[in-house]
């Protein structure tokens, strides 16, 4: 009887898996979903193409990225996990309080949580921070030969903007971390205008609660927290601008935030407002200079003020750049923005000066 019982089962549990792939077929344009997930998914090609000791593991990865029912699978799982447990099932997502989820150590992270926490261990010594600054100068000083100004902006993570929002199991240990300490270093020691908002930000976060300045799902500021983050530089070039709650706001759409996305929980939380500032582009005189960023994807979110500000700017990824800049700059303005998950990145940059 036992045994009758093992090999029905085993039946109905291959029928399950084999009825599995042909009913996902039939049904697939109802079934199908777009991939949120942050990579590349294994391909057939892929696995033909492998060698034979790749092999074993690229057909496995090609199993499971395309197995029926696995978007159904990952966000029925991802969704009990954060809603009975409150954990991600990614491992560079950290569940906070209140449905905001922030940056956590990933495989190709700079230690966020480390640095939110200002743990020492992580801070630069001061070799560092003296060779840092004095790539700073020498690349300032080539560019201004060139007729170029340069403005160092290193933009903040949320997780301090917004502590209050951040899990309890992260306790700030120093309040000064390692990006306080590098900014303050740069801005005695060199000429160049070092651009680092926090204090403004945060104090924004406090004063105006229901006034976000970055998105709860993602890893970004928002078109509110770019505009006051961009403020700085233009602070720094003697340009105009308003206080930082003085500017019109208005609803311009939904969101899905990355972090989101990355840990499947896409259709467990809400989508987010996006943010637009109407008729910021007749607030100020408009400026003829050039105007040159090449900066991470945080940049990127102020991109339209920038361009409404000059009449000639664009953007370039920070990966983008070599030490030609330096000689041929191509404009008035060299914006170098760093988020500060980015400090390592600036720091190989400078050493090569």
């Amino acid at each position: 009887m036992r045994k009758a019982v093992k090999i029905g089962f085993i039946g109905v549990f291959c029928a399950v898996i084999g009825l599995a792939f042909p009913v996902f077929n039939i049904f697939s344009k109802q079934l199908s979903m777009d991939s949120h997930e942050n990579r590349l998914m294994t391909g057939l090609p892929q696995v033909l193409q492998s060698p034979l000791r790749e092999l074993p593991r690229n057909l496995d990865n090609f199993l499971v990225d395309n197995s029926p029912f696995r978007y159904q699978f990952v966000l029925v799982n991802a969704g009990l996990d954060y809603a009975l447990f409150g954990t991600s099932q990614s491992d560079q997502v950290l569940p906070g309080k209140d449905g905001w989820l922030f940056y956590k150590d990933g495989p190709n992270a700079a230690q966020p949580m480390a640095n939110y926490q200002g743990l020492a261990e992580l801070n630069d010594s001061a070799d560092t921070l003296a060779e840092a600054s004095a790539g700073l100068q020498i690349l300032s000083d080539k560019l201004a030969e060139n007729g170029c100004t340069l403005v160092l902006d290193l933009t903040p993570s949320k997780d301090r903007i917004y502590r209050e929002c951040m899990p309890d199991g992260y306790p700030i240990v120093n309040e000064e971390n390692r990006t306080d300490l590098l900014a303050a270093y740069l801005q005695s020691h060199t000429t160049v205008p070092v651009v680092w908002r926090y204090d403004m930000l945060r104090s924004q976060a406090r004063q105006n609660a229901d006034r976000l300045l970055y998105y709860k799902t993602d890893t970004h500021w928002n078109a509110v927290g770019a505009l006051i983050g961009l403020d700085g530089i233009f602070e720094a070039l003697d340009m105009p601008t308003r206080p930082a709650d003085s500017y019109p706001v208005e609803a311009g759409g939904t969101t899905t935030g990355d972090m989101a996305n990355v840990a499947a929980l896409y259709a467990s939380l809400p989508a987010e407002e996006t943010y637009v500032v109407p008729g910021y582009d007749r607030m100020f005189e408009k400026d003829s200079r050039a105007v040159r960023v090449i900066g991470d994807s945080f940049s990127e979110y102020y991109m339209p003020y920038l361009q409404a500000r000059f009449t000639n700017s664009w953007r370039e990824h920070i990966d983008t750049f070599t030490t030609d800049v330096a000689e041929h700059p191509g404009c008035d303005i060299l914006i170098l923005e760093f988020n500060e998950r980015s400090l390592d990145k600036l720091l190989a940059i400078l050493e090569q000066f």
